[in-house]
């Protein structure tokens, strides 16, 4: 059972692309002959290389891997070269090989001082699981798991999602169990079992669920355990993978037995081989027959238990499956114990016994080989740094020889910079000071406008005061007294009708000086706010019929604007509406105000016979002068559109 997992998970890596090999292969090998940079070229039959090693097709795979060595040499590039190590170890590694270990660690002796190169993070995490595997092949669980677990936290640092994760986990499950830790394994069972579903990989997650129900029979979890062995033979069902399927019977088999259900375990045994004679997987086949073997013998029918057992023998000796020989020759043992054949009982266990001292000491060689492969991996790489300190030793001379020349070209680079930052300090303050010189100019400018506005406005101000109450209040009493006087004058009919078109002149001298006055300064704009004063001019110049005035306001309902900004935006639509009396002919004209928050904009637009806006340039008449200087000493922005027969549309905006 030891070696029955560690042979599973390594049949999850391959399941999924043996059947499509060769046209795979056949691809890459046109690609070999495109013109490509080195790096990947050397990437390019590293992976033929693999692909060919699981034919078999040793002599191929050592031709493209030695080729990939030799592009790798002549680049110099030490991450590849690293690479190029690691799959000369995985070449070397059909079970264990001192070459394997030796190439394994000079890989990752090599990529390790290249912590920030994607490809060195990629080789230096799968390197943590052929290691690891190193280390479970001489029965060193917990060397292993330290490679595992190393391997995990490389790959979730960069990809989180590796299929290689899958198979770590599984490892570190199997450590576990062979170390008889099923609460550790147990810990582990549920991230495979999670991070296989998934990779949409069918043979992971059967290989996950399978190992999870195993672990949950050790720690006597039947329920649970059997939810995840059907789980596990249900995927294998849906893809009829008949390797897995004979995994699950095998598994069940295995655990009745330890429960002395020999006939249940046999029934299972005999569905598992059924199924694992079709994939023609002589391992599994031997191991079949060694469980019926035992399982007749526990059910006392000794000589069926011969007969499976005598059947396993020459599989497992001409494969050299050295364990299953263990296990047959120790069945043997027990059958003729039961049965009370003790001579023969004694032959079988001298033999089991002789089998298990040769593959402890195997097992102790391998150890040992280990060890000298690291110790020998370590000391070139110590070699190497050595030769490389001589080396740094040999250009440090060289460097102190320059070291004077460096300094005074610093000196001078530094002089350099020094002069050259104090030019551009002295022209960045000549620059900031051109600037505020601009500013206060302008800000002078827009002083001057601003006393010429409001002197402008204090003149019509006191002008509209001086007509309405001093000139008007005269015309007001000359018309009093006139209609006095009236009933007191005898006159002839023509003198009658004199006097009363005297009295309409008067009546329209009065009304005219108001009208001079109120466009001075509007009583509305004054008492009630812009809105309505803007509202009641449009209203009169609708009523003059010269011009049809469509007023809107939004958000300037019980909004009080300062009186100074008020009526410049009031005299700037009174210049504009002017305008458009004067030269548009339009029949129509929009004013738009809108005020939200702090912003106000104007919009005034009519149907007139437009102009081109390039005039304005050159435009000498007071009216458009007037308007600019109002925006700009409002520091608001002034947009003219026009096209000719298409009207204009003025556009302002500011903030108040």
């Amino acid at each position: 059972m030891r070696k029955l997992f560690l042979i599973l998970i390594l049949f999850c890596c391959l399941v999924d692309f043996i059947n499509a090999q060769t046209p795979v292969i056949d691809s890459l090998r046109k690609e070999l002959v495109i013109s490509k940079n080195d790096s990947i070229k050397v990437h390019d039959r590293i992976r033929i290389s693999w692909y060919l090693i699981q034919i078999p097709d040793s002599s191929s795979a050592w031709k493209y891997i030695n080729e990939a060595d030799s592009i790798a040499n002549k680049t110099g590039n030490p991450v590849l070269k690293g690479i190029v190590y690691e799959h000369l170890g995985f070449l070397h590694n059909r079970l264990f090989s001192k070459k394997a270990v030796t190439h394994y660690l000079q890989a990752e002796n090599i990529l390790k001082n290249y912590p920030n190169s994607l490809a060195a993070k990629k080789s230096m995490a799968s390197l943590c699981l052929n290691i690891g595997i190193e280390h479970m092949n001489v029965n060193d669980e917990e060397g292993a798991l330290y490679y595992y677990f190393e391997g995990i936290k490389r790959y979730e640092a960069f990809d989180n999602m590796n299929r290689n994760l899958p198979i770590l986990y599984a490892n570190i499950i199997d450590a576990y169990f062979n170390l008889g830790k099923y609460e550790s394994a147990l810990s582990y069972c549920d991230k495979a079992y999670t991070k296989s579903m998934t990779s949409g990989m069918a043979p992971a997650q059967m290989s996950a669920s399978i190992n999870y129900g195993r672990v949950l029979m050790k720690l006597n979890r039947p329920g649970k355990a059997a939810f995840y062995l059907l789980k596990g033979k249900s995927i294998a069902d849906s893809v009829n993978d008949l390797y897995f399927q004979s995994k699950y019977y095998q598994v069940i088999g295995g655990f009745k037995f330890e429960e002395n259900k020999f006939d249940e375990a046999l029934a299972d045994f005999t569905t598992a081989l059924t199924l694992i004679k079709k994939t023609n997987a002589p391992y599994d086949i031997v191991s079949c027959y060694t469980w019926m073997g035992a399982c007749n013998t526990g059910l006392k029918n000794f000589q069926a238990g011969r007969k499976y057992l005598d059947t396993a023998f020459p599989i497992a000796k001409e494969n050299n499956y050295l364990h299953l020989l263990k296990y047959i020759y120790l069945n043997r043992y027990h059958l003729e114990k039961a049965a009370g054949n003790f001579y023969l009982a004694i032959n079988n266990l001298d033999s089991f016994n002789v089998i298990n001292d040769s593959l402890q000491l195997a097992s102790q060689a391998d150890k040992i080989e280990f060890l000298d492969a690291k110790y020998q991996a370590e000391k070139k790489d110590a070699q190497i740094s050595q030769l490389q300190t001589e080396k740094e030793l040999q250009q440090l001379y060289l460097r102190q020889k320059n070291t004077l020349n460096y300094i005074l070209i610093a000196a001078g680079l530094i002089l350099f910079i020094f002069v050259f930052l104090l030019n551009r300090n002295l022209r960045q303050k000549q620059k900031l000071q051109q600037q505020r010189i601009i500013e206060l100019e302008t800000q002078q400018k827009l002083t001057a406008t601003e006393a010429v506005l409001k002197g402008e406005e204090q003149e019509r101000t006191r002008l509209a005061k001086d007509l309405h109450d001093g000139l008007g209040g005269m015309l007001s009493g000359i018309k009093y007294s006139l209609s006095n006087m009236k009933g007191n004058l005898i006159m002839t009919p023509d003198n009658a009708q004199a006097f009363e078109r005297s009295m309409d002149m008067l009546d329209s001298s009065i009304k005219e000086m108001r009208r001079v006055a109120h466009n001075m300064m509007p009583e509305a704009l004054v008492k009630f706010g812009l809105d309505t004063a803007l509202k009641d001019f449009c209203n009169e110049i609708n009523q003059t019929g010269a011009l049809s005035v469509n007023y809107q306001s939004i958000g300037l309902e019980n909004e009080m604007i300062e009186q100074t900004t008020a009526v410049t935006i009031y005299r700037i639509v009174q210049e504009l509406i002017n305008n458009t009396l004067k030269h548009a002919a339009a029949k129509k004209a929009i004013v738009q105000v809108t005020k939200s928050d702090r912003h106000l904009s104007v919009t005034v637009e009519d149907d007139g016979r437009g102009f081109d806006i390039k005039i304005l340039k050159q435009a000498l008449g007071i009216g458009w002068s007037n308007i600019q200087n109002r925006v700009e000493f409002l520091k608001g922005t002034l947009d003219v559109q026009s096209e000719k027969d298409r009207g204009t549309s003025v556009h302002i905006e500011m903030n108040v």
